[in-house]
């Protein structure tokens, strides 16, 4: 079975995209207001892996965001700059280093990158990773020192049977099965180091503009689902604890756009807990008067959409938008009640490009189709597009 979609199939999705993209989630563009969204673009490298009309819908989707995050940059930097390139002189480019892998060896190596249309978004002095303090890590591992001795024993014992297997298949000519890695005991350190970048926003003129730090994280995936949730937490008290200072900060307000890989389905306890650490972040420490509010839109169900869900496969939230700030314009919690109440004030959503896709090939929503449809759309959709789904914040222009 081919990995991209046919000519014939992109007829059909070019043409619900061009009819009815609001219909699944895109936002409109406005005069009067902004998008800021985020969009892990599965393997964005080289130009040939994707097809002219995969660019195209890429294109497309991400000319109605007037600032978005991508993760998922390959260290090979074409891709993206083909995609700037078809987006047209309006946007511009910010991107970090390679993060997740020491240089010249395997590992999760990636970019972090940010597209922006100049003519509503100007980029600021700000750009730096977050990260841990060595003598914090330290502190930690002895600490914690039983735990890590344990998890390490276990780890010897997995190497030694992965070092037989490997014999194994050799003997026999196979490829030799992965290296098992380390399961952490704790948080110790990012699997890949989020990134900061600052941002302004003007509206019209002697208004104040909006000034954000923007965060763009793509936090760990592995099999220890438990690592997850302490990666997410520890670069949201990062976060706080960076907030109850903002008056501090370069720019007034902090902006978390990402893939948090955060998986409520096989964790269903996972929502409740991380709801619970963000309001009890807000009534401890973010309690100050100078302190910021935090606000996760999609985490909250959405008054028009119900619960939102970002992978292509909608199973789970794995992106997330946080909004730390005590600005009296930003969106607060309570304010997600009345998202999208009114035309080109707050909102926030994600653009389910999957039911589109599959309305445009089947006539119906992925989670009506058979288990070989979907298994045939998530193959060429992954492969063509991305396995995430873009989301996004409207915001109203600085008055």
């Amino acid at each position: 079975m081919a990995s991209h979609f046919s000519n014939a199939e992109w007829d059909k999705i070019n043409a619900i995209f061009k009819n009815s993209a609001e219909d699944f989630g895109l936002p409109k563009r406005r005069k009067d207001s902004v998008i800021i969204g985020s969009f892990n673009i599965r393997k964005l490298g080289r130009i040939e892996k994707r097809t002219d009309q995969s660019w195209e819908f890429l294109k497309q989707t991400i000319s109605r965001f007037d600032l978005i995050a991508i993760q998922e940059v390959m260290d090979g930097l074409e891709g993206l700059e083909h995609l700037s390139s078809l987006l047209g002189n309006d946007y511009c480019i910010a991107i970090t280093d390679v993060t997740g892998a020491t240089p010249g060896k395997s590992g999760n190596a990636e970019r972090l990158g940010y597209l922006f249309n100049k003519k509503k978004v100007e980029r600021t002095a700000l750009a730096s990773d977050i990260s841990f303090d060595r003598s914090e890590i330290i502190n930690n591992l002895y600490d914690n020192r039983e735990q890590f001795n344990q998890a390490f024993e276990r780890h010897s014992e997995k190497i030694v049977a992965w070092e037989k297997k490997v014999l194994q298949r050799k003997a026999i000519g196979k490829r030799a099965p992965s290296k098992p890695s380390i399961e952490m005991p704790t948080f110790l350190a990012f699997i890949r180091q989020p990134q900061s970048t600052s941002f302004r926003i003007n509206g019209a003129k002697n208004t104040t503009p909006y000034e954000f730090i923007v965060v763009n994280a793509h936090l760990l995936y592995g099999t220890n689902k438990k690592e997850r949730e302490w990666e997410f937490k520890a670069l949201i008290e990062w976060l706080s604890l960076r907030a109850k200072y903002i008056d501090k900060l370069y720019h007034p307000n902090l902006l978390l756009l990402g893939d948090c890989n955060l998986d409520f389905d096989s964790v269903p306890a996972m929502k409740e807990n991380i709801e619970a650490l963000l309001t009890g972040l807000n009534k401890t420490v973010l309690k100050s008067k100078k302190a910021a509010v935090a606000n996760f839109p999609l985490l909250s169900e959405h008054p028009k959409e119900g619960i939102l869900k970002t992978a292509l496969r909608q199973k789970a939230t794995y992106d997330q938008i946080g909004i730390f700030s005590n600005d009296p314009r930003l969106p607060k919690p309570a304010d997600n009640a009345n998202a999208g109440s009114t035309a080109g004030g707050y909102d926030y959503g994600v653009f389910n490009m999957g039911n589109l896709i599959a309305q445009a090939l089947h006539g119906k929503n992925i989670d009506q189709l058979s288990k070989p449809q979907k298994k045939a759309l998530y193959k060429k959709a992954e492969f063509d597009i991305s396995d995430h789904m873009p989301i996004w914040m409207r915001l109203k222009l600085p008055e």
